[in-house]
């Protein structure tokens, strides 16, 4: 009965703390769907531990506890692969972001040493121009 609390307690508890970091756009919303499950399926666990119990012991393990701890570590493995995919794919974005502001940045420099050429060589023909038209007078 006591874990049966325990289970229900800790799963309210993390559904209440997921609906605010979600609230506080800490958490994506894709996300906390997953947690929210995990949350309920603690909740489930918490009232139907003979259920659990009856499934281990169909399943040949000998405590419905090391059913769910096996569970959970099969999840958080999953998870960890999920999140690693994810961050592998954000890395190759932020390099790719990288490498064109770098090209942009370059650009842009060369476009300004270019204007600044421009404008270095209009005063001096301008005066060129001048000086050649005063020697033919």
């Amino acid at each position: 009965m006591k874990l049966s609390l325990l289970l229900l307690f800790a799963a309210a508890s993390l559904f209440i703390f997921i609906v605010e970091i979600v609230r506080r756009r800490r958490l994506s919303e894709s996300y906390a769907l997953l947690w929210i499950s995990v949350a309920v399926v603690g909740v489930v666990l918490g009232l139907a531990r003979p259920l659990v119990d009856r499934l281990s012991t169909t399943l040949g393990v000998s405590y419905g506890s090391n059913l769910v701890f096996a569970v959970v570590c099969l999840f958080l493995l999953l998870f960890a692969i999920n999140l690693s995919v994810h961050v592998s794919r954000l890395e190759r974005r932020v390099e790719q972001l990288a490498q064109e502001l770098a090209l942009r940045d370059l650009d842009r420099e060369l476009d300004h040493e270019l204007d600044q050429e421009l404008d270095v060589q209009t005063p001096e023909s301008g005066a060129a121009e001048d000086s050649g038209s005063s020697a033919q007078e």
